[in-house]
């Protein structure tokens, strides 16, 4: 399967460019803003100076949201339509191309376009395979690779990606098995690992249902060589270890020394040591958090581990960001208040902000991590 478009004229380099206010921090301590749609996913442009939001939409329309950030304050520019159920995405190392799952695939789109209003900002996009439930993205930090995570059909896509004078292709290099319901994934920071997620993995069934969902077995992280899967997929599983029930997200810590997952059914945060999931799977587990009810996105920052606790199974009462001190991992440190269902986290570039999009109450929040203490007393509206 292979995808070719035209070379794109860009009016500058979004990965070098450095406008000023962009990153200015804002007024308040969070930031809020409604948006058109149930966003899933916000990817912060190379710049700073854009947020895009995959808005999640059903019988083939979603959008993608386009926010502008400017002296501390976030505002919709635009939307474009997607085909699709829009849902993770992910940015180029160059910044010049959005990546985002689909359910049946995946779609490439200009972030030049997107910001700029110009026509067919969506490049085009392989398709993945009705049903599939392509849900989650995620570049090697070369560019070289993309990997898809497809929920109901238990598999991991690898596509190649490279640019030339001509244009830029992806073409699919093979697919990887997983356990049940992919979804998670994370580079290490040099690109030799790839973690990913799977809900339910082989063994007894001693997780209690979510929902309405059965008993089922616990799900497990997977570690997959990134080079040999550029060669022989179906070989390149390196590790599978237990991960709690329901794990849905991964992150590593920047030095690349620990793996984080978030497993929602058992309501915690399990903390690996990166370089015994290789070498000693079975004694790579460091730690299990507690944090809030279900737990959905995280992210990593030197200092602390951020956790989006979606109360997706609950009334939305109890919805909240955890986060945890990486150096006391025992407890969580405090918690920041969100709207209904927060999904996913992103730091942006500089570390000094988190996004979280709000899935149930269709909102995009933007947190000033420079100001965690004050965050301990706010209440959200």
């Amino acid at each position: 399967m292979v995808l070719g478009f035209a070379c794109l004229p860009w009016v500058s380099d979004p990965a070098n460019a450095e406008p000023s206010g962009c990153n200015q921090p804002a007024s308040r301590a969070i930031t809020q803003i409604d948006v058109p749609g149930r966003p899933f996913s916000a990817v912060p442009s190379a710049d700073g100076c854009s947020i895009f939001v995959s808005l999640t939409g059903r019988n083939g329309r979603s959008q993608v949201a386009v926010l502008a950030r400017s002296n501390g304050e976030m505002s919709l520019l635009r939307t474009v339509a997607a085909p699709g159920q829009l849902t993770g995405m992910a940015l180029s190392g160059d910044g010049k191309v959005l990546v985002a799952a689909t359910g049946q695939g995946i779609v490439l789109l200009s972030t030049e376009r997107l910001v700029t209003g110009a026509e067919n900002a969506l490049l085009d996009g392989p398709a993945g395979g009705a049903g599939a439930g392509h849900i989650y993205v995620a570049f090697t930090p070369d560019d070289k690779r993309v990997f898809v995570s497809a929920e109901r059909s238990d598999t991991l896509s690898v596509y190649d990606f490279t640019e030339g004078s001509t244009g830029s292709v992806m073409h699919l290099a093979g697919q990887i098995r997983t356990g049940g319901a992919p979804v998670g994934l994370v580079l290490s920071p040099d690109g030799r690992w790839l973690y990913s997620t799977s809900e339910v993995g082989p063994g007894e069934r001693s997780c209690a249902p979510e929902g309405k969902g059965p008993v089922h077995p616990a799900g497990m992280l997977m570690v997959i060589d990134v080079a040999r899967a550029a060669v022989d997929p179906a070989s390149a599983v390196v590790a599978r270890v237990p991960a709690g029930c329901n794990p849905v997200r991964v992150a590593v810590s920047p030095t690349g020394d620990r793996v984080y997952v978030t497993a929602r059914g058992s309501h915690a945060v399990i903390v690996f040591d990166a370089s015994k999931l290789v070498s000693d799977p079975d004694h790579s587990q460091q730690a299990s958090v507690p944090v809030g009810p279900s737990p959905v996105g995280i992210a990593v920052d030197g200092a602390h581990v951020f956790v989006a606790n979606s109360d997706r199974f609950g009334a939305g009462r109890n919805a909240s960001i955890s986060f945890l001190d990486v150096n006391h991992l025992d407890v969580a440190a405090g918690r920041i208040p969100a709207g209904g269902f927060p999904r996913e986290l992103k730091l942006t570039r500089d570390g000094r902000s988190l996004l979280v999009t709000n899935f149930g109450s269709g909102s995009v929040e933007l947190i000033d991590l420079e100001r965690l203490a004050e965050l301990r007393g706010i209440t959200m509206k």
